[in-house]
């Protein structure tokens, strides 16, 4: 199986994480994400020692269900709130 992990650091704009995070939520993304198949894990953490910092840790089961997930249309509200909340993304793949 190869299994595939994302690490997602979001840098917020100042005081804006936490924001983010209960937006994510309130819009039901994440819930959303959690049903789609092959998704293993989607959850979000706010950085202790980097206040603007949300880590988004992911698990897909392989590369054709994180395909399926970027097309999901969801996935545009999501990138919608990333404009109006984070300044810079950066992403790790581990697979």
């Amino acid at each position: 199986m190869e299994t595939i992990v994302l690490h997602v650091y979001y840098t917020c704009k100042p005081g804006r994480a936490a924001a983010f995070v209960q937006a994510v939520k309130a819009d039901g993304l994440q819930e959303a994400v959690r049903a789609e198949d092959g998704c293993l894990l989607y959850d979000y953490h706010l950085s202790c020692e980097a206040p603007d910092t949300v880590v988004l840790i992911e698990q897909w089961r392989d590369a054709a269900a994180l395909d399926r997930h970027l097309a999901q249309p969801h996935m545009e509200d999501l990138r919608r709130l990333k404009g109006e909340y984070a300044l810079d993304t950066k992403l790790e793949r581990y697979e």
